[in-house]
């Protein structure tokens, strides 16, 4: 059988090995690059833990150093949403819950449904969501909507990351994708409030190298790019909480550039953009 983390790798590499000779002379130099041999021995660490158990061994794992401001705004109770810029992985959602857990526990995030399966119990802590679209069906999208609703339904504090993928390099530095409206959306049919956070984070070297030879060089390094955050410091602002109104689609776009733009200089309210008014006949 399988490790997990083989078949991770290679369902990442999926053009790659569509040249076998190519692919079989990679994986020799590839594969201490990726971090392997650690990356084993993490999954198979946390394959047996509970959801909360699998992030807090995460969390000792990579000791990462926190610097928050604004932690205070964070709802100390009730069903709230958490919106995140993305410039690093899934050290990301770690440096998140280092940083909410000092206010709660009760955090779900959406993230992708490979975590499930290198560790079952994440799916008390997780709405999975399906990265590949080639592996998107109706079942697992029944899943994603199950968790959803039930994340919600027990008024949790609900973490989405609304570009849904990393930050893109360019010479400038990095530049956040554009932002999925869902989780507006679903602040708005739930009644949530809406709390942005901005993120200072970002990859390895290799990662940015491999970014630019091919995206599936890039996409095997998961793993690596996890455990290599070992002790960096990430610094995270949280805003104030707002209530959602308008139309998303409108208020996705502004959102995204208070968070990337306004509260990293210390700005702390969104204030949604005038809503337009009706048109006429």
């Amino acid at each position: 059988m399988r490790h997990i983390v083989d078949e991770l790798i290679e369902e990442r590499a999926e053009g790659l090995r569509r040249h076998p000779w190519l692919w079989r002379s990679l994986k020799p130099a590839i594969y201490p690059l990726l971090g392997y041999r650690h990356a084993i021995r993490m999954a198979d660490q946390i394959a047996p833990l509970p959801g909360l158990e699998t992030l807090q061994h995460l969390s000792r794992t990579l000791d990462l150093r926190l610097e928050v401001s604004g932690l205070e705004r964070i709802p100390a109770s009730g069903l709230a949403v958490v919106t995140p810029n993305h410039p690093s992985g899934i050290a990301d959602g770690i440096a998140v819950f280092d940083a909410l857990r000092r206010v709660r526990e009760d955090i779900s995030f959406f993230a992708n449904r490979d975590a499930i399966r290198v560790s079952p119990g994440l799916a008390d802590v997780i709405v999975p969501v399906e990265w590949m679209e080639t592996r998107r069906s109706h079942g697992r999208n029944r899943e994603t909507v199950r968790h959803m609703i039930e994340a919600f339904r027990q008024q949790r504090l609900i973490v989405i990351f609304p570009s849904g993928r990393l930050a893109r390099p360019t010479l400038g530095g990095l530049v956040e994708r554009d932002w999925l409206p869902s989780a507006l959306n679903l602040a708005v049919k739930y009644r949530a409030p809406v709390t942005p956070m901005h993120i200072e984070g970002r990859n390895s070297w290799l990662y940015y190298l491999f970014y630019a030879i091919h995206h599936e060089l890039r996409d095997m390094t998961l793993f690596r790019e996890l455990l290599n955050k070992r002790g960096r410091t990430y610094r995270i602002r949280i805003g104030a909480p707002f209530e959602p109104t308008g139309d998303p689609r409108d208020l996705t776009p502004a959102l995204r550039r208070f968070v990337m733009e306004e509260l990293p200089r210390g700005a702390t309210r969104f204030r949604p953009p005038a809503v337009r008014p009706a048109e006429t006949a």
